[in-house]
C-alpha cells in the first residue's frame, strides 16, 4: 500500500487532531496558579478515533489516495512539566507532556487491501505565566515518529508571542455547554459531549467538524477516556528550541508550499519584500520565500477546537489576529513561517519538519 506522506496542505487539521488528545485531559497547567485546590491530574489517556473525514486523514499523513475511516487506537502517559533553558523567559514555563503508542488501522485505497501504520506520538503544551492568569508566551510541539520509514515521521513547533499578555480565566464559555450532573454537552458546533466517571475520569466522545452520521451514534468519530492519579512533582524537560531570525533573504519566484495550510487562516493581502523570519537555524540551502501583508478588517480570533479543550476544563488556547507581515521560508526539508507586528516583534511562528 502507498503510505507516502503528503505535502500537509491540511496542516492546521493536523493540529486540532492532536488537540482533541490534549483536550481529553484535565491535567493543571501550573496547579498553583489556575487551580490551588486541585489534588489530581491525569496519568494515562486511551481510546480511539477514527478519521472520518478527508482532512483528519491527512493530518496524520495519510495520502490522497487512500480512503476516509482508519481508526487511531491510543494510549498516552501524561505528566505535568517544568521546561528549563528557556533563554528569554521571566517566569518558568509550565504545562503538560503526552507520549504513547498510536497504531492506525484499516488503511485502504482504490486498490483494496488493508494497511497499518504504528509510531510514537508525543505532544508538549507549555505556557509562561507572568502573573496570575496572564500568559505571556506558549508553545505547542508534535513529534509523530512512524514505523515504516522516515519519510512518515513529522515535526511541528509552534510559538506564540501574547503581547501584551493574555488573560486567561476559567468557566468564561460556560454558555457553550448543556450541563446535566455529571454530563457536559456542546450547544453548538461537532457534537460532543464528557462524561465524569468513576474515580474522576472523564469520558470524551464526539465528532470531527463535517462529518456525516456521526451525532450521538454508537460509533462516535472521538471516544477517549483519560485516568486520573494522585498530583505529583513535575517532570523537567529541556525548553524547546530558540528561534533564530533569519536576515538577508529575498523573495523567490517559487512560492513556498511546507507552511500554507496556516496561510489561508489570515486576511493576506499584496506581497512585500519585508521579510521577518525567525527559523530553528537551519543551515540547508532556502527552496523559497515570500512575504505579505495582514491586513485584518476586524479583530478575528483563532481559537482551535476551544470547544473540546473547555468541555474538560482546560484552558483553551486562542490568537488574536493583527496587522502586520506574514512570512515564509521553505528549506529541502523543514519549513518556517512567521508573523510579525507593524513594530517587526515576532507574535506567531510555527516551524515544521
Amino acid at each position: 500500500m502507498n503510505r507516502a506522506i503528503n505535502q500537509y496542505n491540511h496542516l492546521f487539521e493536523c493540529i486540532i487532531l492532536t488537540m482533541v488528545v490534549l483536550a481529553s485531559t484535565s491535567i493543571g497547567l501550573d496547579t498553583k496558579t489556575i487551580n490551588p485546590e486541585k489534588s489530581s491530574e491525569i496519568d494515562y489517556i486511551y481510546g480511539t478515533v477514527t478519521l472520518s473525514t478527508r482532512t483528519a486523514m491527512n493530518a496524520l499523513g495519510l495520502s490522497e489516495d487512500t480512503k476516509i475511516g482508519a481508526k487511531a487506537t491510543m494510549n498516552l502517559t501524561v505528566n505535568s512539566i517544568i521546561s528549563e533553558g528557556c533563554k528569554d523567559c521571566i517566569q518558568i514555563p509550565a504545562g503538560l507532556q503526552m507520549e504513547g503508542f498510536v497504531e492506525i488501522q484499516n488503511i485502504r485505497n482504490d486498490m483494496g487491501g488493508l494497511g497499518r501504520i504504528e509510531g510514537i506520538l508525543s505532544i508538549t503544551y507549555l505556557k509562561e505565566y507572568l502573573k496570575e492568569n496572564f500568559i505571556s508566551k506558549e508553545w505547542f510541539i508534535i513529534n509523530w515518529n512512524a514505523s515504516g520509514g522516515t519519510e512518515l515521521d513529522k515535526f511541528t513547533q509552534i510559538t506564540i508571542i501574547h503581547n501584551p499578555p493574555k488573560l486567561e480565566l476559567e468557566n468564561r464559555y460556560d454558555a457553550t455547554f448543556i450541563t446535566s450532573g455529571q454530563e457536559k454537552e456542546s450547544r453548538t458546533g461537532p457534537w460532543l459531549l464528557a462524561k465524569t466517571l468513576i474515580g474522576g475520569s472523564i469520558n470524551a466522545q464526539g465528532c470531527f467538524p463535517n462529518s456525516i452520521s456521526c451525532e450521538k451514534s454508537l460509533n462516535p468519530d472521538i471516544n477517549l477516556t483519560s485516568v486520573e492519579k494522585s498530583i505529583g512533582s513535575p517532570k523537567t524537560i529541556p525548553h524547546p528550541n530558540s528561534l533564530i531570525q533569519i536576515n538577508n533573504v529575498e523573495s523567490t519566484e517559487n512560492i513556498p508550499s511546507k507552511v500554507d495550510g496556516f496561510r489561508d487562516l489570515f486576511e493576506i493581502k499584496n506581497e512585500t519584500n519585508n521579510h521577518n523570519i525567525w527559523c530553528n537555524g537551519n543551515d540547508e540551502n532556502i527552496i523559497a520565500t515570500k512575504s505579505w501583508n495582514i491586513e485584518m478588517s476586524n479583530n478575528n480570533i483563532i481559537a482551535p477546537m476551544t470547544l473540546w479543550l473547555d468541555i474538560l476544563n482546560l484552558p483553551s488556547s486562542s490568537f488574536l489576529q493583527t496587522n502586520g507581515i506574514w512570512s515564509e521560508i521553505d528549506y529541502n526539508n523543514a519549513g518556517c513561517a512567521s508573523i510579525s507586528d507593524e513594530n517587526k516583534n515576532l507574535i506567531f511562528n510555527i516551524i515544521i519538519i
